[in-house]
């Protein structure tokens, strides 16, 4: 968990960014990627064991900016088990990473080829649902000739809907 900055249109680079990825039609990326969504200042990433733990860690993340920062909630999708419809998460989707949390799908350049139809689909973040995680997942080795970024780890990200109550 952790607070990150949303980029979105008429942030600098943005026109160069939706470019390099090939999807034009994009406002803004929520990722795991820390360079699409930088961390706020001050934050970092916390591991969780359980949803109980939100609370705790709550507290050591920066506030987020409203309409600006949020907190991102993430889990490996094939490990984890977290419910797209808990009150307090908002359903973001699926991101696809390396070892290094680099994106494949929102960091490493337009997806071509048999890739292509995939990345056209994806939602307003530029995320993917579970099918088609899972179907690039699956193709990214061999389309890619396996460069190290096509090795990936699908994760399933969540706007955390939490406001922490301050200390007096």
């Amino acid at each position: 968990m952790s607070t990150r900055v949303i980029r979105r249109v008429g942030d600098p680079e943005w026109a160069d960014y939706i470019n390099f990825l090939g999807l034009p039609h994009l406002g803004e990326v929520r990722s795991i990627d820390s360079w699409c969504n930088p961390h706020a200042e001050g934050s970092g990433n916390y591991l969780l064991d359980c949803l109980e733990q939100v609370e705790d860690v709550l507290y050591l993340l920066p506030s987020p900016k409203p309409g600006q920062q949020y907190y991102l909630l993430f889990a490996d999708a094939l490990k984890t088990t977290i419910p797209q419809h808990h009150p307090r998460l908002k359903w973001l989707g699926y991101d696809l990473s390396d070892e290094t949390w680099t994106s494949s799908l929102l960091n490493c350049g337009r997806w071509e080829g048999i890739l292509a139809p995939i990345a056209q689909r994806v939602n307003q973040y530029g995320l993917l649902n579970l099918e088609d995680a899972l179907m690039a997942q699956s193709l990214l080795v061999e389309a890619w000739c396996n460069n190290p970024h096509a090795f990936v780890t699908i994760w399933a990200l969540f706007e955390m809907m939490a406001t922490r109550i301050e200390p007096i």
